[in-house]
C-alpha cells in the first residue's frame, strides 16, 4: 500500500485550520501544543515525503560503543567480498567517509 503523503498533510491543515478557529476564542496552552504538534506532524511527513521513507522501514539507531577510546570509531565497509580487511574499502557520500556515531539511526529498506 502506497502513502499519501499529500492527502494526509491536507487533512492535518484541515485540523490546524480548526485549532486556529478555536485559539481566537479561546487561547490555551493546551490548543497551542495541539498545534504545535499538528505542524511537527507535518513536517515529518514531508521528511519522509522527501526522502521516501516508509513508516514500515526497519529504523535502528547504532549502539554505545564497546571501546571507550578516543580513537574507537564506527565505519560502513564495502567489503568486496573477502574477509581480508586490507581489500576493504570505507563507504563515502559525497567524498566523505561515513562514520556513524552511537546515537545516529540508520534506516533500512
Amino acid at each position: 500500500m502506497e502513502i499519501n503523503y499529500e492527502n494526509i498533510i491536507q487533512l492535518l491543515k484541515l485540523e490546524s485550520d480548526k485549532i486556529i478557529e478555536k485559539l481566537r476564542v479561546n487561547n490555551t496552552s493546551e490548543l497551542v501544543n495541539e498545534k504545535k504538534n499538528i505542524e511537527n506532524g507535518i513536517k515529518w511527513l514531508k521528511k519522509g515525503m522527501e526522502n521516501q521513507i516508509d513508516p514500515n522501514l526497519n529504523i535502528i539507531t547504532i549502539p554505545e560503543q564497546i571501546t571507550k577510546t578516543p580513537s574507537s570509531e564506527f565505519r560502513l565497509i564495502e567489503d568486496h567480498e573477502s574477509d581480508d580487511k586490507k581489500n576493504w574499502t570505507i563507504v563515502k557520500l559525497n567524498n566523505v567517509e561515513l562514520r556513524p556515531i552511537s546515537g545516529d539511526f540508520l534506516i533500512m529498506k
